[in-house]
């Protein structure tokens, strides 16, 4: 079950457990707008850099970005992979050699397209997927027509790396999240060590009258997949906030995880922690 469909927002429970966590209910419909975006678990970083198609081709030093496994994109945002490549000289009759690469729910693209023999290195423009969270980057060899239809291949390759596609600013009916920084990092991804403490900066603007409660009490919370989550405001009414500084505790594993957001409508912080398991993908570490 999707954490959409099993929290079905806050209200159901509430009302359920005779807690009333705000003095009127949101009109009809209204209760979906703010529903937590789905979190993606955290995934292991492919271990290849390197793969051969013997006796046709292979690639070497895949990366993305600046020589890295992985990279933080934002939705639909391009990025750039990077290869050295040789391609045999082996011929076919009405078809050329393909590399290509791509990431899916984002788009492929050839890194080589023509008839060997060829070593050289390739920088491929790639857009990121729309669906927030973490990707693997693939790699394939096939023989094609042209470009356009290897591309079909490509998700049955090799995984070279992983994007994590994040939202900011985030916007939903009630409230505002933008301008996250890790550690004073603005690029959306940072490298920590297993446990390490990881500083987070952010702006945010919340109003339950926006999403239909405007005596609602509100929260919002901020966590790591699989490391520890707090929740940095509890009130009442419109606010704001600048620069607002927390810190939160890294998994222990090695691993690409996303740094989540979720707003609430509770009684308490404690109340929002409980029910807060994941949420919208606002950042990513990568735990080395």
């Amino acid at each position: 079950m999707s954490l959409k469909t099993s929290r079905l927002w806050s209200w159901s429970l509430v009302v359920g457990l005779g807690l009333v966590g705000c003095e009127a209910a949101p009109p009809p419909g209204m209760e979906s707008e703010a529903t937590l975006g789905e979190s993606a678990s955290a995934v292991v970083i492919p271990p290849i850099t390197s793969f051969d198609w013997p006796p046709f081709a292979n690639v070497t030093d895949v990366s993305l970005g600046s020589g890295h496994r992985t990279v933080a994109v934002g939705r639909e945002q391009p990025f750039t992979l990077s290869t050295d490549y040789f391609v045999g000289p082996d011929a076919c009759i009405g078809c050329n050699n393909q590399l290509v690469f791509g990431v899916p729910g984002g788009t492929g693209a050839c890194a080589y397209d023509g008839v060997g023999p060829v070593q050289s290195h390739a920088d491929i423009k790639l857009i990121a997927p729309k669906e927030p969270g973490v990707h693997p980057v693939h790699g394939n060899y096939t023989r094609a027509p042209d470009c356009a239809a290897a591309l079909a291949s490509v998700g049955s390759g090799p995984a070279f790396g992983l994007i994590g596609v994040y939202v900011d600013p985030w916007d939903w009916s009630w409230g505002t999240i933008s301008n996250l920084r890790l550690n004073g990092n603005s690029s959306h991804k940072i490298n920590v060590f297993p446990g390490a403490r990881v500083n987070i900066t952010t702006d945010y603007k919340l109003d339950p009258a926006g999403g239909g409660c405007p005596s609602c009490w509100s929260q919002l919370v901020f966590g790591i997949d699989q490391g520890s989550k707090t929740c940095i405001y509890n009130g009442i009414g419109p606010t704001s906030a600048t620069n607002t500084t927390f810190s939160l505790i890294a998994p222990t594993q090695p691993g690409l995880y996303p740094v989540w957001a979720a707003p609430q409508w509770a009684f308490t912080c404690d109340q929002a922690l409980s029910w807060s398991n994941g949420g919208t993908p606002v950042a990513f570490i990568e735990v080395k």
